[in-house]
């Protein structure tokens, strides 16, 4: 599935969503990463809407099914907001000597790197 064909499913699992899930989710890239653990947790209803709590929470870090009162306006899709936090996180780590021991920021560096190559 290509990038426009990726969007389009996501678009269209979203829309089968209650209004009130969409409405309290912060920005695009929330959205993404919801759909992303839907894809990883089959076992879950296919209506996120119907997830409980911790489900939510552990998808976006936040529930958005309880503020959805507050309709978020969204700037932007914050994709590039995440790759500067990644881009900050990636210097910050390269910056030190060592993280915990010798050696830890090696496991984490490459898994930055290619998250950032491919945004």
């Amino acid at each position: 599935m290509n990038a426009r064909e990726r969007l389009e499913a996501v678009f269209n699992w979203l829309g089968w969503q209650d209004e009130q899930l969409s409405a309290g989710l912060k920005n695009s890239f929330d959205a993404l990463r919801l759909f992303d653990y839907a894809q990883a947790n089959p076992d879950l209803s296919e209506m996120a809407d119907e997830w409980n709590e911790k489900h939510l929470i552990a998808a976006v870090g936040y529930n958005p099914l309880a503020d959805y009162e507050t309709w978020h306006e969204a700037e932007t899709t914050g994709a590039s907001e995440a790759a500067n936090a990644l881009r900050n996180a990636y210097t910050l780590i390269d910056s030190v000597a060592h993280v915990a021991k010798p050696g830890d920021k090696e496991r984490v560096l490459p898994e930055i790197a290619r998250v950032l190559s491919a945004a």
